[in-house]
């Protein structure tokens, strides 16, 4: 149901919008690799958002380790006063999260109608295996690599009630000035 195409289309959409969510220290985006499946770091959380519409719900998961490493990256800085603590990364898993999910939701948008986004649900990383477990006709898994010693992983899931055919390029994207945005 859901066509090469498009599915080549939320491959590029997904590995644009993790670059954008996830830049290096020195603003260069992160490496960013096909995996075969999620698997779990210990002591690891998932970020999971999902977009849904009538015709299709699209998941997205970030699975996060609990690394010192991870919550210095990802705890907002104004929380902590140089000190890492799990609500200031649970929140950072969170914004990066809905930066992550609302990028393709926004380019989505441009082909199907009525499109919206869920909060973002924090769970356990050994939750991540069960992604494929629920029906989804395409699932696909991404490394993120920021340095030797961070990385983040992500899943795509997209199960489709009628068949999705489009074709996105970043590349492609209509410019608009001028044009007031609401939120």
């Amino acid at each position: 149901m859901i066509s090469s195409s498009a599915r080549a289309s939320f491959d590029r959409m997904i590995i644009r919008s993790l670059q954008e969510t996830f830049p290096t220290a020195s603003g260069m985006p992160p490496e960013i690799s096909a995996a075969a499946h999620s698997a779990p770091e210990a002591n690891s959380q998932m970020v999971v958002l999902m977009i849904s519409s009538h015709t299709f719900r699209i998941v997205i998961a970030l699975h996060f380790p609990g690394t010192p490493e991870a919550m210095r990256y990802l705890t907002p800085l104004h929380l902590t006063g140089g000190d890492t603590d799990m609500q200031g990364f649970r929140d950072g898993m969170s914004e990066r999260g809905n930066m992550c999910c609302g990028m393709v939701n926004r380019e989505i948008g441009l082909f199907f109608t009525h499109t919206g986004m869920s909060t973002p649900h924090i769970i356990d990383g050994r939750s991540a295996p069960f992604l494929t477990t629920v029906p989804h006709e395409y699932a696909t898994h991404w490394q993120i690599r920021l340095d030797e010693q961070l990385r983040f992983s992500a899943s795509l899931c997209v199960h489709s009630r009628e068949p999705m055919d489009f074709e996105w390029h970043p590349d492609a994207q209509n410019e608009v000035a001028g044009e007031l945005e609401l939120f």
